[in-house]
């Protein structure tokens, strides 16, 4: 009685290969099963785990893994990076170059130094006022008056962007840099020592240390 070499021992062939017959010779032929590699050398079957070799294939940025029913490489895009391939090719790009990342128009795209997922951040003159995880960027000078004085207005640098704070008119900066603090205004000086000025109708006013000329009516 002739036992089928394949129900023994699996024909010799490795674990991770199934045993068959040749169709012309019935010789014994052993084929890595799904997810696994031959590297062996002829006529030797050696079946590798194929994530093992060159990554299964996957894009560089990608990750290999197995399908859980059929063992077949799955290529998965890691934090960070989007698939922009037509399948079944994978192929990973940075997300933050897809439509700025889903960030806010106003925000910049960039990746956690740690995990490498995506962060939105506000660009300058803009602040945060989304519920988190959302980043929504809303100009400064709407929230609060962009944390200017009062008596200040609030605009934007022509080249960074950044707040500026101006005082209004009637209103001097007496604040350190970069604060602008409220300062008194014309109208409101306490008159400590009038000098008239006959030859031009005028009276110049010196008060607070300031100097004001306000025109005679």
């Amino acid at each position: 009685m002739f036992l089928d070499t394949c129900t023994i021992s699996n024909g010799a062939c490795d674990p991770n290969a199934g045993c068959s017959h040749d169709n012309t010779t019935n010789a014994v032929v052993c084929t890595c099963k799904t997810g696994y590699t031959n590297t062996g050398v002829a006529p030797k079957v050696v079946c590798t785990d194929t994530c093992t070799i060159s990554n299964g294939g996957c894009d560089a940025n990608a990750g290999c893994s197995h399908d859980n029913t059929t063992n077949a490489v799955e290529c998965t895009c890691k934090t960070g990076y989007t698939n922009t391939g037509v399948a079944p090719n994978v192929v990973c790009t940075d997300t933050c170059t897809i439509k700025n990342g889903g960030c806010d128009p106003n925000a910049g795209c960039s990746h956690d130094n740690t995990t490498n997922a995506v962060e939105c951040t506000c660009k300058t003159g803009y602040s945060d006022t989304g519920v988190a995880p959302n980043v929504v960027c809303t100009d400064t000078c709407t929230i609060k008056n962009g944390g200017c004085d009062p008596n200040a207005g609030c605009s934007h640098d022509n080249t960074t962007n950044a707040v500026e704070c101006t005082c209004k008119t009637g209103y001097t900066n007496t604040g350190v840099a970069p604060n602008v603090t409220r300062a008194t205004s014309a109208m409101e000086l306490v008159i400590q020592t009038p000098v008239a000025h006959t030859t031009t109708q005028r009276m110049q006013w010196f008060a607070h240390a300031k100097l004001v000329t306000p025109t005679l009516e």
